[in-house]
């Protein structure tokens, strides 16, 4: 299996540029979980409980969830009275080194995408969630991006944005 160490880095370089903003995507973060357990959809913030709910995704595509706590809302806000306008391409570029299929879990995600468009497969929330399910795992989810990524998928107020990540064009 792929490592996370794209995502590690590229976490550390977030945590070191904007120290509060990192502690406020965390209490976003766990205030939408808060909200989830509220409203019945997950039993606990453990991932099991988001395992469970990916399963259930996974196997009908139009199941709708009552979500009122709009994640890129909060987020959008919080950097705003921060002045932050997101992750500097250096922190990106710390991590770059591992941007590959062996080190990188995004890169992993952004391939699997690309294939399913590439063979003119069906590409639905059902199978995004399968995916999520297939490359990340409890210690991925420890990581406040990788939660980030879950929960714009889960919130029906995100717009749930899969950029996919470019090599250099094939000479042939």
């Amino acid at each position: 299996m792929t490592s996370n160490k794209f995502e590690i880095e590229f976490e550390k370089g977030i945590e070191q540029e904007n120290p509060e903003y990192y502690k406020g995507l965390k209490t976003i973060l766990k205030e939408f979980q808060e909200h989830l357990i509220a409203k019945h959809i997950i039993d606990n913030s453990d991932f099991k409980s988001y395992a469970e709910l990916l399963d259930k995704i996974s196997v009908d595509k139009d199941k709708e969830y009552e979500i009122e706590y709009n994640i890129s809302d909060s987020l959008q806000k919080f950097a705003k009275g921060l002045n932050y306008e997101g992750p500097s391409p250096e922190s990106f570029v710390k991590g770059m080194k591992y941007l590959n299929a062996t080190d990188s879990k995004s890169f992993l995600f952004n391939e699997k995408v690309s294939e399913l468009i590439r063979k003119k497969e069906e590409y639905n929330r059902s199978v995004v969630a399968t995916i999520l399910l297939e490359i990340y795992d409890e210690n991925d989810f420890e990581l406040p991006m990788i939660k980030l990524k879950f929960f714009r998928f889960l919130d029906p107020n995100s717009d749930f944005v899969v950029t996919t990540y470019m090599g250099k064009p094939n000479p042939e």
